[in-house]
């Protein structure tokens, strides 16, 4: 370019003043060109302003070539910059290429062309070739150089395009991996189904294990999935199901039981899916999981069973607390009655007696069951003989066995003593409600045998009855809470269904065993515990004397406070050999202990205005000489209430009702037995 300009600078700088004289002429031929052949584009006021902006830097540049200014080279550079920066202002207003094309390739026509017409006046064309080749070439090169950032535009959008592709793929492969994962981990089979062809894709290996097929087989088509199905209604289900969503976007879910082809184990599974169109959009496939919920289907099974349970124990626990309460308010409307006889006073206190005991064991059953279910049930412990437990046992329930007529016989209680480690109290307990089911469930005149046998390590006692029986299938469920027999095998008696779980549970505590057996309906039962063997000697309480028999008690002073009139004055009744003082409120039982001094206080611990445990502190203050042996005799019986009450000073914590037994030997020892 520059030896074109340099052949006759002077021509090259008149036919360049020459455009900048025509500049607006110039600019108006070109808009007109633009407008005429652009078609492909309208043009409008922002394309206008574009092409006249951008007309002074490629008209400036090609002016000072044509006038032999600066080095062309420097000059071309400023070309080409421009140009690019043309280009990329297009791309950003949304040309096409051609488009940019056209717009530089018109602006050219019009500069050779303004140039022809200055030649055709010129006295002289002299340089008129080269000056025409040199615009040539200065736009060859803008051209070139404005296609090239166009195409480079262009280039980087489709990279950007395939880059955001690329991600997107990415993403869409990390999310169904993630979704793979999580369906392994939760054990969930994934698989696609094509209706018509009867064809499946399992997408994990997840749905061979759960049905058995072998991986080298390929997938079950639905027939083949069907006819493991275990029931035919679970059959007609699924197919109708499948039938729906060919034609609609059907939700499938179907619970069933299935027999899995190469083991022949049961399991049963849970199938979710949804119909939809494939990526083709031609034809439609059920897309699904399929999982093993044969653990959570027994799960619930056993949930519901547990709440029928439960729901039975609340009825029959209404009706057993009802049943005793009804002879006690009969015998305390016919003690209104005044000169009764003597033996209808001893026959209304017996009903009485009876029915208050059966409350008080029916409120330990309870009470028992709820501690051993929170494990917070404690058990002391001792070294003792455990005929010793037997035969406590058997004084509780000799008196009803006797009123039913049963001959109760007992073997093997004689020998060596059957030493255990246990506590005395709960191995009672168990052997205590064993008999008495003997008793309940086994007609009058019927017979009971206890039998007690020395093993090896153990002992083992068992209670044989000739009554009920029970059914063999049904024997394991005896043993779980709040379950009894069908109401056609008790034989119309009843129960809370709770004294077998919890004689269970204390066996296991002991490190000991239960057992029953029965050869079927009407042919008796058979239950039979076995203990753990120890060889320490049983501790012997202490004689009371050369002769064995009790001095007379001497009278005590007693307190009793409780907010319970009645409560309190029946105790106070019972306790009428010794000198008794009554408190029904904290602050009255303070003021009469000061003066009183009682040996002993039975202590409520629920005061309306104090609580018990604050009583007891203050009592306990007193010096040793003057100190009561202190009772809490309350309702509250956990083992956190015991220990509140030792750490307030209380020597002894009895739970109501408490035995008159205890309470008489507490009043008559209260000296000798302080902690």
């Amino acid at each position: 370019m520059e030896d074109i300009v340099s052949e006759d600078s002077g021509s090259g700088a008149r036919v360049a003043d020459h455009l900048v004289r025509h500049r607006g002429q110039l600019t108006r031929r070109w808009l007109r060109a633009v407008s005429r052949y652009m078609r492909i584009r309208p043009v409008n006021r922002e394309v206008a302003a574009g092409l006249i902006n951008q007309l002074p830097s490629l008209f400036g540049e090609l002016c000072t070539v044509l006038a032999g200014g600066p080095p062309t080279e420097i000059v071309a550079r400023r070309a080409l910059h421009d140009a690019r920066a043309h280009a990329s202002e297009r791309w950003r207003q949304g040309f096409a290429l051609d488009e940019l094309y056209l717009e530089l390739d018109l602006l050219q026509r019009c500069i050779q062309g303004c140039v022809r017409e200055y030649f055709a006046a010129a006295p002289s064309r002299e340089g008129q070739t080269a000056i025409h080749e040199c615009i040539d070439e200065f736009f060859s090169d803008a051209i070139r150089g404005a296609i090239a950032q166009f195409q480079a535009q262009q280039d980087r959008r489709v990279n950007d395009a395939l880059g955001d592709r690329d991600r997107a793929l990415a993403a869409q492969q990390r999310s169904e991996d993630r979704l793979r994962m999580a369906a392994e981990a939760a054990g969930l089979g994934i698989f696609e189904w094509d209706p018509d062809a009867d064809a499946a894709v399992w997408e994990n290996e997840r749905m061979f294990g759960i049905t058995g097929q072998s991986p080298e087989r390929g997938p079950l088509s639905a027939e083949d999935f069907m006819a493991m199905l275990d029931r035919p209604e679970d059959v007609a289900h699924l197919r109708e199901l499948l039938d729906a969503g060919r034609t609609s976007s059907a939700d499938v879910h179907v619970v069933a039981g299935i027999r899995k082809v190469a083991s022949d184990g049961h399991c049963i599974v849970e199938i979710a899916g949804r119909f939809m169109d494939d990526a083709t959009g031609q034809r439609r496939v059920l897309v699904g999981t399929m999982a093993d919920v044969t653990r959570r289907v027994h799960a619930e099974d056993a949930l519901r069973e547990a709440d029928r349970r439960k729901d039975t124990f609340l009825a029959t626990l209404a009706h057993e607390l009802r049943n005793p309460l009804a002879p006690i308010l009969n015998a305390a409307h016919l003690l209104h009655r005044p000169d009764l006889p003597a033996p209808q006073l001893r026959w209304i206190q017996g009903v009485v007696e009876r029915h208050a005991k059966h409350l008080t064991h029916l409120i330990d059953d309870l009470l028992d069951l709820s501690r051993i279910s929170a494990g917070k049930i404690r058990l002391r412990k001792e070294t003792f003989d455990v005929r010793i437990a037997i035969g406590r046992a058997i004084e509780m329930n000799a008196a009803s066995a006797a009123g039913h007529g049963h001959r109760l016989e007992v073997t093997g209680m004689q020998g060596a003593p059957l030493l255990v480690h246990g506590d005395p109290t709960r191995l009672t307990q168990v052997l205590s409600n064993l008999l008495d089911n003997a008793v309940k469930y086994t007609a009058d005149g019927g017979h009971i045998r206890i039998g007690v046998q020395r093993m090896t390590h153990r002992v083992s006692i068992a209670v044989q009855d000739t009554g009920i029986g029970m059914d063999p299938a049904l024997i394991p469920q005896m043993f779980e809470m709040f379950e009894q027999a069908p109401e056609a095998s008790r034989g119309g008696k009843s129960g809370l269904g709770i004294g077998l779980s919890v004689a269970q549970s204390l066996m296991t505590m002991h490190g000991g065993t239960i057992e029953a057996r029965s050869e079927g309906p009407g042919r008796g039962s058979r239950f039979t515990i076995s203990l753990p063997l120890c060889d320490s000697p049983a501790r012997r309480p202490h004689s009371s004397g050369p002769s064995g028999h009790e001095p007379a008690p001497a009278p005590r002073r007693v307190l009793i406070v409780d907010d319970n009139h009645d409560a309190a004055m029946s105790l106070a009744l019972i306790l009428d050999d010794h000198d008794v003082q009554i408190a029904g409120t904290a602050t009255e039982a303070i003021r009469i202990a000061k003066d009183f001094r009682p040996e002993i206080v039975f202590l409520d611990l629920g005061l309306p205005d104090m609580s018990g445990l604050n009583v007891a502190a203050q009592l306990s203050k007193q010096t040793d000489a003057h100190r009561p042996f202190l009772v809490a005799l309350t309702g509250y019986g956990q083992p956190e209430d015991r220990e509140q009450a030792r750490e307030a000073g209380f020597d002894r914590h009895l739970v109501k009702p408490a035995p008159i037994e205890e309470i008489l030997r507490l009043v008559e020892d209260c000296g000798q037995t302080r902690r």
